[in-house]
């Protein structure tokens, strides 16, 4: 085993580590939001809705906004340090959220949450450099599994603490976990990192969000990846706000944390299994076959589950969405990786995060909104049409560009 080899697995393990570390704080108290504005005085399961969709929309939004500036920085300094900053950063907003009281003071920390986190991006964009180009599905399957299993693991464990110990303490406790997932990337992951050499002229041409954007937008796998996550991360963003209220609604309880977290946690390690298996096959099936499968089944089970009568009918159908959810973001971010040179993989990353963080942004306050006027019910049959309509496209769209990606080599940005 070379010294390369010996690096980069050291390096990615760390980072696997570390991300289900701070997913396990992040998701400890944020499916508990729209329980949490229940206790800042919200008592209306429709207007808790609403704000639940107010807290998704502001953290999207300020996600869209700084993503790209991330993501320059991430070219310019390093990927470690976006890594540390993703962290720490967003580990001190969930200790704010503790000592937040009122709704809207919830909704100006999330705010301030999307402007310092983005750890999954931050973390996939040094994996993706770091990481030798045959072990690249792997390594990117394995760190979607990290962020599932550390996902998973916090909603069991933060809705137990609720109803164990409270809101606020728990708030403290998952900030402090995310705060020291951080500081283990800062002192234990290694980095060689070298800003890419480019002459004068090339570093005017190429400077700039917008001439990034546009760069990447030339490229066909890049634009059929941005428009899919974006309108999944807008489908997603809709049902946010609507599947823990439906739950509360289903289990005419009040005290449903623990039943809400064993069901978000169950699901989310289903879909983390099976991760690194649905990424490794896109390499034998296709992107196009994974992708698109992964979207139309994802559509068919959120249409049944606006027709469940029961929280284990909906629990059930929300463990299988799991794991056709987990087909979807590992095969786009091969995609992506393989569509752009490792030099640009910092601004690529950080544009399709501001695009889905844009995406995100919009979908909670529709679906709090829709959720007022049409019923919780509503909200299910939208985001599964909204699902096929984007697996029909990813499609057609994708025609004959399987064998042109698994043929590319690594290199410079390439049109397509």
């Amino acid at each position: 085993m070379s010294a390369v080899q010996i690096s980069w697995k050291r390096n990615f393990y760390i980072l696997w580590i570390a991300q289900a570390a701070a997913l396990l704080g992040f998701q400890s108290v944020q499916p508990f939001l729209p329980y949490y504005v229940q206790e800042l005085g919200v008592k209306d399961l429709s207007e808790a809705a609403v704000w639940a969709g107010y807290m998704g929309t502001a953290s999207g939004l300020a996600m869209a906004l700084s993503a790209p500036f991330w993501g320059v920085m991430a070219d310019r300094f390093g990927r470690r340090p976006m890594v540390v900053r993703a962290m720490i950063g967003g580990g001190l907003t969930v200790l704010l959220m503790a000592y937040t009281r009122t709704p809207f003071e919830l909704v100006l920390a999330r705010f301030l949450q999307g402007l310092l986190a983005g750890s999954v991006t931050a973390c996939i964009t040094l994996v993706s450099t770091s990481t030798p180009r045959a072990h690249l599905g792997f390594a990117l399957g394995m760190m979607q599994s990290a962020m599932m299993v550390g996902a998973a693991v916090g909603m069991m464990g933060g809705g137990a603490l609720i109803d164990g110990i409270g809101y606020r303490d728990t708030f403290l406790i998952a900030g402090v976990v995310v705060v020291l997932a951080g500081l283990s990337v800062q002192i234990w992951v290694r980095e060689n990192f070298e800003p890419a050499a480019r002459s004068k002229g090339e570093r005017k041409r190429k400077s700039g969000v917008v001439a990034d954007a546009r760069a990447f937008l030339r490229l066909k796998p890049f634009r059929i990846v941005l428009v899919c996550l974006m309108l999944t991360q807008f489908a997603f963003g809709v049902i946010m706000p609507v599947t823990p209220l439906f739950l509360q609604e289903l289990a005419q309880t009040d005290d449903i944390a623990s039943i809400a977290g064993f069901i978000f946690s169950v699901s989310m390690l289903a879909g983390g299994l099976l991760s690194v298996v649905l990424g490794t096959l896109s390499d034998r099936f296709g992107a196009k076959r994974m992708l698109t499968g992964g979207l139309l089944a994802t559509a068919a089970l959120y249409a049944v589950q606006g027709f469940s009568t029961t929280v284990l009918m909906l629990g059930t159908l929300q463990v299988i969405a799991g794991i056709t959810k987990g087909a979807i973001r590992p095969v786009a971010n091969v995609l992506l990786t393989q569509s752009v040179s490792e030099d640009d993989r910092g601004k690529a990353f950080g544009v399709m995060a501001s695009a889905t963080a844009l995406g995100w942004a919009v979908g909670p306050a529709f679906g709090g909104y829709l959720s007022v006027h049409w019923g919780f019910r509503s909200v299910f049959g939208v985001t599964a049409l909204l699902f096929a309509l984007v697996g029909v496209w990813v499609w057609r769209a994708m025609r004959g560009l399987d064998g042109q990606i698994a043929a590319a080599p690594a290199g410079p940005v390439r049109n397509a």
